[in-house]
């Protein structure tokens, strides 16, 4: 087996490895660490781990195919194109955690409260504010959430509640 042959083996064995280590952990990781962020994080954070394991299953083709000399480049050129794919793959994947770890907290992370007031009814998540009024974020997780601001003095009855209707 020549050397070009053999480095693509060893490297088609690692990255397989890694890929399949990566997978099994966010498998049993499961979606706790994402459920608190806004929908649209949640969805970039989608976006990138499917680009990611693409890239990281495109680099273990490229590096089986260097392995068994069928590479479609010259050379090592085949394991250099797998060696990027790979880096890129595991790039997107830490871009991924630090969105997870950094970015803020959606507002349906705290409880839902219902409040009656002398006007009607409101749910959603609520803020003590000063001035003797409370916030009551309703259309909570949508993409125009909107703040109802309610006298303290004017709400009769506020508890939690499971769900909003």
């Amino acid at each position: 087996m020549q050397p070009d042959r053999r480095q693509a083996a060893a490297w088609s064995i690692g990255l397989t490895g890694v890929v399949t280590v990566l997978g099994a952990a966010f498998i049993v990781r499961g979606r706790d660490d994402v459920t608190g962020l806004v929908w649209w994080l949640q969805g970039w954070m989608a976006l990138l781990l499917i680009v990611a394991f693409a890239s990281l299953i495109r680099a273990v083709f490229l590096t089986a195919e260097a392995a068994a000399g069928k590479s479609s480049e010259r050379g090592g050129a085949g394991l250099g194109a797998a060696k990027r794919w790979a880096v890129a793959g595991l790039s997107l994947i830490a871009m991924a955690l630090l969105v997870a770890w950094l970015s803020p907290v959606a507002e349906t992370t705290r409880p839902l409260m219902r409040v009656d007031f002398e006007s009607g009814v409101a749910c959603g998540p609520v803020t003590f504010e000063r001035d003797g009024y409370v916030g009551v974020t309703t259309k909570y997780g949508s993409p125009a959430d909107t703040k109802l601001w309610i006298p303290v003095d004017k709400i009769s009855l506020l508890r939690e509640v499971s769900a909003c209707p």
